[in-house]
């Protein structure tokens, strides 16, 4: 096990940027040898990605904030009640509501009931959701773009008064019960389909980029090349783009505001490009001097 696993991080190592040094080795190898370790750092990276969010949320965190909900909920207005008509909103308030949660001894504004707001004002009021006339608007800091709405009309006809919102401290007292039940079923899970999921997607990303790249270098570089073999260099070269993409998934909501870098495209599309890019660059850096090699006996990358 501990040879493995130094393997493993030897071939991480000179797998993150393409160089014609390890990556003309490459091909020489068994594709299988390089699925396994493809397959290797889909499951060290999902596993690492599981134990932050896990700590993250913890079930004490998920509990406190339950609890949190749960008092505010009970200083509901007896006199609040909320309509929700052919995708318009009704107050029995004409002015703003305002639903604070407290959550580790920090006073948080969880959400907001204003009929004369626009969508944008839900960034004055710093709240994490706002509802409009027309709109459910969501704070979106963590993505690209700053909120998004979903139209009242997707809800169909509502209405929420104090008598909901004690049935619904009920079901959060329901849920609190079952938590550690719940967390203790979903994390194991998670343990199977994140790694499962990634793989798979990755996989199919690869299969296609590997195929163009393929196309590309033997119509117009006249390499004698193989598919099977771009696709294996391309199990290597996707080392620093899935590195990349799992710490900005990790790290990126505890990045603070005055930090926060906004992307001009979506992060699926950003990493396919980045992926083709890396994937060209090693099938470059494999075969730019394979006139100049000879190959006498194939043996795994070392």
């Amino acid at each position: 096990m501990r040879q493995k696993v130094k393997t493993f991080f030897h071939v991480f190592k000179q797998s993150i940027f393409p160089q014609p040094d390890y990556y003309s080795k490459i091909p020489k190898a068994s594709i299988t040898f390089s699925f396994k370790y493809f397959l290797s750092l889909i499951i060290s990276l999902n596993l690492i990605l599981l134990i932050f969010v896990s700590v993250r949320y913890n079930p004490g965190k998920i509990n406190r904030f339950i609890n949190s909900i749960i008092i505010s909920l009970k200083e509901y207005p007896d006199d609040l009640v909320i309509n929700l008509r052919k995708g318009s909103l009704f107050s029995s308030y004409n002015r703003p509501y305002f639903f604070w949660g407290d959550l580790a001894g920090k006073r948080k504004l969880y959400f907001v009931i204003d009929e004369s707001a626009s969508a944008g004002k839900i960034l004055q009021y710093h709240s994490q959701v706002l509802l409009t006339k027309k709109e459910l608007v969501i704070n979106n800091q963590t993505s690209n773009v700053e909120y998004k709405t979903i139209p009242l009309a997707y809800f169909g006809d509502k209405t929420f008064d104090k008598k909901n919102s004690e049935q619904f401290i009920s079901l959060l007292t329901i849920a609190k019960s079952l938590l550690i039940v719940v967390y203790f079923v979903v994390v194991p899970s998670l343990m199977l389909i994140l790694p499962l999921s990634s793989f798979v997607i990755t996989l199919f990303y690869l299969s296609i980029i590997s195929f163009f790249i393929y196309i590309v270098f033997k119509t117009y570089f006249h390499k004698r090349i193989h598919y099977k073999k771009t696709l294996q260099v391309g199990l290597h070269a996707v080392t620093l783009p899935l590195l990349l993409d799992y710490i900005l998934i990790i790290f990126k909501p505890s990045i603070p505001a005055n930090f926060y870098f906004k992307p001009f495209i979506p992060s699926p599309i950003a990493f396919v490009i980045l992926l083709a890019v890396f994937v060209f660059a090693a099938v470059y850096e494999t075969y730019q001097d394979q006139h100049q090699k000879n190959i006498h006996h194939p043996h795994k990358p070392h």
